[in-house]
């Protein structure tokens, strides 16, 4: 961590100085992306949960603070707390159904709830505007200081990012992260030991809501829309997919995944209809060749660069 913040802080020091407006608000698009892929990692790669339903907390927190920000404006400590508020509850709902099941039936049932969510958001045209989604927000704000300009908005998300990053860290290296993989890998000896795994379960995914709800608040800010696709059952399977290219159980890794998907998506959807096939390609290849993720790759290949040891 103290090797990484360094260098974190340079580049984004870097990049606010003499990046254009389109290239700041897509990197703070990966930010907030990646942050909620990362509060997946917590589930998949250190928990062992698989969910096709962690668009629902993202994008339900989009919807939470747009709808909150109509009424009380952008303030940024108002649109946070609305938005973890509203990732924990959302997280909350989901764990009571999920939790008790295990693996077919609870890859199932966090697509069905995610999938409550969308028919709310889709439906419910009156409060979130439908198919049409929401926009015209007002701009973000921090008591007097306007966050409306691209380089600040880079900024929050930057700094969201490396607190996010910091308190996941933080959870797995604790005993409830030690009890969370202990209960992925022997859950019969864990429950013997007198660990509730529902328990252990609960407040990992609540960490997971809180943390996608942080950055799903700040998602319409910078996207200037929230929409239902936000919380459908696809851009959770395209989350799974960008944790798989990054790197599952690296954290820092769902940066990397969130940067190549989106970096394809973005510049490639320019030239052809079938950037999709290129993330095939990309997905494939990771599999085949780095089982680990792009992550794993890099820190093999830093090992290896002279003056490291083994």
């Amino acid at each position: 961590m103290t090797r990484i913040l360094p260098a974190a802080a340079l580049a984004v020091a870097a990049l606010a100085l003499f990046a254009d407006d389109f290239l700041l608000r897509f990197l703070a698009e990966i930010l907030l992306i990646g942050i909620a892929v990362m509060s997946l990692d917590i589930l998949i790669g250190f928990g062992g949960l698989m969910s096709l339903g962690h668009a629902a907390l993202f994008g339900g927190a989009a919807y939470a603070a747009a709808i909150a920000s109509r009424h009380w404006g952008g303030d940024l400590l108002v649109m946070l707390g609305t938005g973890i508020a509203a990732g924990m509850v959302l997280a909350a709902l989901m764990g009571v159904v999920i939790l008790r099941s295990g693996q077919l039936f609870l890859l199932i049932l966090t697509l069905l709830t995610g999938q409550i969510v969308w028919e709310v958001a889709f439906h419910w045209r009156d409060v979130t505007g439908g198919a049409d989604g929401l926009r015209g927000l007002p701009a973000l704000s921090l008591g007097p200081w306007a966050l409306a300009d691209a380089r600040a908005l880079f900024m929050v998300a930057a700094l969201l990012a490396l607190a996010a990053f910091g308190v996941a860290r933080s959870f797995v290296a604790a005993p409830v992260g030690r009890a969370l993989v202990g209960a992925r890998e022997q859950p019969i000896r864990m429950s013997a030991l007198g660990y509730s795994l529902f328990a252990v379960r609960f407040r990992a995914l609540l960490l997971a809501g809180g943390m996608a709800g942080a950055a799903g608040a700040l998602f319409p800010f910078v996207n200037l829309y929230v929409g239902p696709q936000s919380v459908h059952w696809t851009q959770s399977a395209a989350m799974v997919v960008m944790l798989v290219i990054g790197g599952i159980g690296s954290l820092w890794g769902a940066f990397i995944g969130c940067a190549v998907y989106l970096g394809i998506q973005t510049y490639l959807s320019a030239y052809t209809d079938r950037w999709q096939l290129f993330v095939g390609l990309v997905f494939v290849l990771t599999v085949l060749l780095l089982p680990n993720g792009i992550a794993s790759g890099l820190r093999i290949l830093r090992g290896r660069l002279p003056g490291r040891g083994a």
